[in-house]
């Protein structure tokens, strides 16, 4: 029989403090089975046998480590994980970790691991994002088929991959080859809570609607906008996981859906997000905002200068280029889904139409004339800008053009966010 070694529980979850805590657990052959529960720390694996150990009971939020200091092979099976993990091992050691359903977020991996993918069938809308953390004399194989290719690895250090099941096969979201002569900004960079973001180039484009555009309104007027520095923002909107991994609570109207979970897009008011920008900023793993109206156009359209980033609107209730790209009311079963389950725009974005609307930074407010560079709304005003329509509208609310006020204390079904990372926290 084994017996349950350990059931530790760290409560304090204040970011501006880092609590460390090391258990160490001795095993002999047949006899114990680790059972650990950690909301921050070490769990250090330590022995000299190949046995199973497993941790479940939701090892939860922020930091967690999983380290194999042992002489022979460790499997060890996470369950229920969500916020950063670490698996560590020696480099002649082969660390075998099976990662289970709920898991969600950032894995760094050190030593000559193997990374179990549970089966995507099961698992609509799990995200993982795994990096390479050592030197590049060990390699990282994520045992499964992501995109097509069998067991795929990781064997550069800082190297990473950022997965997705849409409940048939996982793909890829993000990818990073790391090089030691790499100074360029990357393309994608994950945080530990399993949040990707994409570079968006600095350029001009034309913001606003031409006349002729179906369903456009009348504060659309066309204007020439210039955003001067490129920046980071996030490849799907901010999920109720990824929220409870930073303010340890749920705040949304919609929480039961079954298809979906945790990884449903967030319902939080301008407020809301205020609050959690905070927190997340305290965290030191870089300085986040909304983004504003303008930066928020300038990645959606991805280049496009139609309705959609794939092509102009054709009816302003139904629409086959926004059936491809976003959840709206002809598709979504009345109800939000999964992030990246649709089709991403060039610029490797989900869900910027549809599934729920976007707060942005700005205050409402007329578009001005001319020529601008980053512009950032009026300053001050009664209501905050929302963009990219959602779930429960027609196609023509979800235009990359399409603006929506928003009462910023107002949380409502279908508000939702999408974070802008500083290109140089």
């Amino acid at each position: 029989m084994k017996l349950p070694l350990c059931n530790f529980t760290i409560s304090d979850h204040n970011y501006l403090f880092l609590l460390i805590a090391i258990i160490v657990f001795e095993f002999h052959p047949n006899i114990y089975q680790a059972t650990c529960k950690a909301s921050m720390g070490t769990i250090t694996v330590k022995g000299v046998n190949a046995e199973i150990v497993s941790c479940s009971d939701s090892i939860k939020i922020s930091r967690t480590t999983i380290k194999t200091i042992a002489s022979q092979e460790r499997n060890i099976t996470m369950n229920d994980v969500s916020g950063i993990l670490m698996v560590t091992g020696f480099s002649n050691i082969l660390t075998s970790t099976t990662l289970n359903s709920s898991h969600n977020g950032m894995i760094l991996v050190s030593g000559n691991t193997t990374l179990i993918l549970p089966a995507s069938s099961s698992n609509i809308g799990i995200q993982f994002t795994i990096k390479k953390i050592d030197d590049s004399a060990n390699t990282v194989t994520i045992s499964g088929n992501v995109d097509g290719q069998s067991n795929p690895q990781l064997t550069e250090i800082n190297s990473y991959i950022t997965i997705i099941s849409n409940g048939n096969s996982w793909y890829k979201v993000a990818e990073y080859v790391a090089t030691e002569t790499s100074s360029a900004d990357q393309t994608y960079i994950s945080n530990s809570l399993g949040m990707t973001f994409r570079l968006i180039p600095a350029g001009t484009f034309v913001m606003g609607s031409p006349s002729d555009e179906l369903g456009r309104g009348n504060d659309e007027t066309q204007y020439t906008v210039t955003i001067s520095e490129p920046y980071y923002i996030q490849t799907t909107e901010v999920t109720q996981g990824q929220w409870k991994d930073v303010m340890g609570n749920n705040p949304s109207s919609i929480t039961s859906i079954t298809n979906c979970g945790l990884n449903c897009p967030v319902e939080v008011s301008w407020h809301d997000c205020q609050t959690f920008l905070a927190t997340l900023n305290a965290m030191g793993e870089g300085s986040y905002t909304l983004p504003t109206e303008a930066q928020w156009e300038h990645a959606a359209r991805a280049g496009s200068n139609k309705a959609f980033a794939n092509g102009i609107i054709s009816y302003t209730t139904t629409d086959s280029n926004l059936d491809i790209m976003g959840w709206y009311f002809s598709n979504s079963n009345s109800t939000p889904h999964a992030v990246a389950q649709k089709q991403a725009n060039a610029w490797g974005l989900f869900d910027m139409y549809g599934n729920v609307w976007e707060w942005c930074n700005d205050w409402y407010g007329m578009y001005p004339t001319g020529s601008v560079t980053d512009p950032g709304g009026p300053s001050s005003g009664s209501y905050r800008v929302r963009r990219g329509g959602s779930w429960s509208n027609d196609a023509h609310y979800c235009r990359s053009a399409c603006r929506l006020t928003g009462n910023p204390s107002n949380r409502g079904i279908g508000n939702g966010l999408r974070l802008l990372r500083a290109l140089n926290p």
